[in-house]
Parts: C-alpha cells; sequence; structure tokens
C-alpha cells in the first residue's frame, strides 16, 4: 500500500470533515462579537471558541444568530458569515448631547457611543431622545437622526463592535517570510540576472550600482502575497536578513533598500514606486545584518500594495537572495515579521 507518511505527504493532504459529520456547506451558529471597520464577525459553532471571519453587511443582533460558510477542506471549519438569521432592528433609540446647527449635526448617545449624525428637520435640545436609523451597508452602525422621539424606549438593541465571549484583542505573531524569487536587472542591456551567474551567489544575487562594466543595476526579491495572506490587523516590524555576497572588493558595503510593488518577476524593470528607503551598516563579503524596514513601509506590506524589496544603492555591490550556488544563504532577504491579529 502507498504510504503517504513515508512521502512526507500526509500533512498536506487536506482535512475533510470528520466521519458522520452534517456535510452541508451551510450551518448556524451564534454571533459573539463584530468588528465594523474591518467587517468581520465572532462567530461560534456549538459552544466552540470564538473564531473571526469575513462577514457580509447586515444589521446584526448582539448575540443573535448567523448563518456561516463553511470549508469542506478543513475540517468543517466556517470561512464566512452570510449574515443573521433574524436581522436585527433598523431603528434605534438615542439622547441628544449637543446640537450643532451650523454644520447640520447632532451629537447622539446610542448604542452605548456618541456619534455625530446628520438630522432630519425639527425641533432638537441636549437631553431629549430621538429616533436614529441604523445602516445595514455599514454593520448597523448608526446613519442618520429620523426625528424627535415622544415615547423614547431605552431598550438597546445591540452594539456592533465588541464581543460577549472575547472582545477581539489583538494578539502579537511572528513570521518568517522567504523569498519566493530574487535576481538583478541590466538597465543598459534591459535584461535580467546577466551578471556575474557563476560565482559570488550565482544568478539569485541582488546586485546594486555601478561597476567592472556592469552598468547601473538593482536587485529585487519579490514574496508574493505572502505577507498579506497573514491578515494582520497591524504590522508592527519588519527586519530583512541582509548578507555581502562574496566579494574581490574588501571594502564594506551598504545596502539600500527599498520597496517593490513586484510580487513576481516582471518582464522589465523592477517597479519602485516613491517610498521611505533604508541602508544597511557597512558589510564586508559574507557578513550579514538584520535591518529594519521604516515604520512608513510596513502597512503598505500588510495590505499587500508592496510585495518586494529593491537594492537601490549607487555603490556597486551584490547580496544574497534565494539559494542558487554555494556559498548558500538560506534566509538571504529573508522577511522577520511581527504582527497582531485578532485572536
Amino acid at each position: 500500500m502507498f504510504d503517504l507518511d513515508a512521502f512526507e505527504f500526509a500533512t498536506a493532504y487536506p482535512e475533510g470533515l470528520k466521519p458522520g459529520a452534517d456535510a452541508g456547506s451551510l450551518v448556524t451558529g451564534v454571533l459573539l462579537g463584530l468588528d465594523p471597520s474591518q467587517g468581520i464577525a465572532q462567530v461560534s459553532i456549538a459552544g466552540s471558541p470564538g473564531l473571526w471571519v469575513p462577514a457580509l453587511p447586515a444589521i446584526y443582533p448582539a448575540g443573535g444568530l448567523v448563518r456561516l460558510l463553511r470549508s469542506p477542506l478543513d475540517g468543517g471549519r466556517a470561512t464566512a458569515c452570510l449574515g443573521p438569521v433574524t436581522p436585527g432592528q433598523i431603528l434605534s433609540g438615542g439622547v441628544v448631547k449637543a446640537v450643532n446647527s451650523a454644520v447640520g449635526l447632532l451629537t447622539v448617545s446610542t448604542l452605548n457611543a456618541d456619534y455625530e449624525l446628520p438630522y432630519a428637520p425639527g425641533t432638537y435640545q441636549v437631553g431629549t431622545p430621538v429616533h436614529v436609523i441604523r445602516s445595514a451597508s455599514r454593520y448597523g452602525l448608526p446613519e442618520y437622526v429620523l426625528g424627535p422621539s415622544g415615547s423614547y424606549n431605552a431598550q438597546n438593541p445591540g452594539q456592533p463592535g465588541g464581543g460577549s465571549a472575547n472582545p477581539g484583542q489583538l494578539v502579537d505573531r511572528q513570521a518568517i517570510i522567504l523569498p519566493q524569487w530574487s535576481g538583478s536587472w541590466k538597465a543598459a542591456q534591459s535584461r535580467w540576472d546577466s551578471w556575474n551567474t557563476d560565482r559570488y551567489g550565482g544568478r539569485s544575487t541582488l546586485w546594486q550600482g555601478n561597476g567592472y562594466g556592469s552598468g547601473p543595476m538593482t536587485g529585487l526579491a519579490v514574496y508574493g502575497d505572502q505577507i498579506a495572506a497573514l491578515g494582520a490587523q497591524a504590522v508592527t516590524r519588519i527586519q530583512v536578513a541582509v548578507y555581502r555576497a562574496d566579494s574581490s572588493v574588501s571594502a564594506g558595503k551598504s545596502a539600500v533598500l527599498q520597496p517593490s510593488t513586484d510580487g513576481v518577476k516582471p518582464a522589465g524593470a523592477p517597479a519602485i514606486p516613491p517610498s521611505a528607503a533604508v541602508a544597511s551598516p557597512l558589510l564586508a563579503p559574507g557578513q550579514g545584518v538584520h535591518v529594519d524596514l521604516p515604520g512608513a513601509v510596513l502597512d503598505g506590506f500588510r495590505t499587500g500594495m508592496f510585495k518586494g524589496l529593491v537594492t537601490v544603492g549607487t555603490d556597486y555591490a551584490g547580496f544574497s537572495g534565494t539559494p542558487d550556488r554555494a556559498p548558500v544563504r538560506a534566509d538571504g532577504m529573508a522577511l522577520i515579521v511581527q504582527y497582531q491579529v485578532l485572536a
């Protein structure tokens, strides 16, 4: 019999539903929390721990039942919230806290928070009750003051946000992201990987500057969607493992790094939008260091706007990329990403 474990394939084999489990793609769960700013809901199935998943816009009653889409290839894990079983109230009661008629806004206390809202014509005074319309497209957030309320009902229909079992606290995590490809662009010949391909680390080395007849060069390491796929709420730090490639030039050289929007090897020159750059310390051949990327570029990597790094220094030097030739640097241009997720 073919043994998956012997060939190390078993760990990669998709995990299906458990024997005897409901094979339907839809299941009913309980809403524990809602984050309108991120478009995600915290849900539980049959008393399971809270799980944050993407959610379709709707007015969700606090603690109400929701329809969940399940994955048949991941043990039946919920992958999306399709909406509430019974939608929440479109009207909620509020109390006027301030009137700013100059800009046409009322400050209204409703759903356990204060909001500045436009309002329908009427007579409004601080401390009087009002009817507030909630927006289904914004997960039940207050949208508009419909008018004064003569019979204010103080019952709270449920705050959009928070979570009864888990308020959605941010958890710190770390990931190592390796380049999926690296190489160098020679501007004079408009081509990739044609400099020192048989030495100094080979084709994958990232070169910068102009030396020994090379013409201007730019190195590129691409990471695809690996960082965006982390699903981070915030990226707090990214360090780059920079190694100076072997060289006949013993003087110290500095790698100058800048983000690129390229996530795969481009056909032409690397795309380098205006952004902050950072220089490594001077490195002798074979020497390495971890370089912190500027804080201004971190969110660009989180959202997937940036998917690569280029070496843009004018001082001629090479730096190790994805392993190609000896000496192998398995972590050349690797990223150490510190980030936060909701858990």
